[in-house]
């Protein structure tokens, strides 16, 4: 089964929480960067479209679709992008701040998702969502933002039994979350923005 992958980002602007001093905004920028990269690098995965604002956050990545961000919240950023797939295409959303993840990680939550119409992969404290899916594009019900797993629950989306340590469960918005994904391992791109900070330091 092939999955098209829909990411909003925020870019540059986002991750208010972050307390990494001048280098929050290029850390926000270059979680996504991973995040897609990894997307775009996963066999299982033959279309990725990210839905942002901040055109930096996909420059130099090949094979991606990018989509305006229509300014109208996290909501709507979902739907301007699942509205750019067929209805009955595999889709999965998944967030923009997994600079953890890994192909190898992304293609196993798929392969398990294939095994329900509607499936969710919680984040490292089990209460907000990372990756959300669906054998068809029309059947996800989106619900992102505090204590979204519960109510995917609710909507019919099936918890995907990923591993704890696993790169597609630990989103990044405070520093706690960034010394996770570190120790997990992060992408070449917030590689390049830690070294950055700390020569600068």
């Amino acid at each position: 089964m092939l999955w098209s992958v829909v990411i909003p980002v925020k870019g540059s602007i986002g991750k208010s929480r972050l307390r990494a001093g001048d280098a929050r905004a290029a850390l926000a920028v270059a979680f996504a960067r991973d995040t897609i990269a990894a997307a775009r690098a996963a066999a299982c995965v033959d279309r990725v479209v990210v839905v942002t604002a901040d055109r930096d956050v996909v420059r130099g990545i090949a094979g991606v679709d990018l989509v305006p961000d229509p300014e109208a919240g996290l909501r709507g950023a979902i739907a301007a992008g699942t509205d750019a797939l067929a209805p009955d295409a595999p889709a999965a959303v998944m967030l923009g701040d997994l600079p953890a993840l890994t192909p190898e990680a992304l293609e196993g939550a798929l392969a398990l998702a294939e095994q329900h119409p509607r499936s969710y992969v919680a984040d490292a404290l089990a209460t907000g969502t990372t990756l959300l899916a669906a054998r068809r594009a029309d059947a996800l019900r989106p619900h992102f933002g505090p204590g979204s797993a519960e109510l995917h629950q609710q909507a019919g989306h099936v918890e995907l039994p990923v591993a704890p340590d696993s790169g597609l469960r630990v989103d990044v918005d405070e520093l706690a979350d960034l010394h996770l994904a570190i120790d997990l391992g992060v992408g070449p791109h917030t590689q390049a923005v830690l070294r950055e900070a700390s020569a600068a330091a």
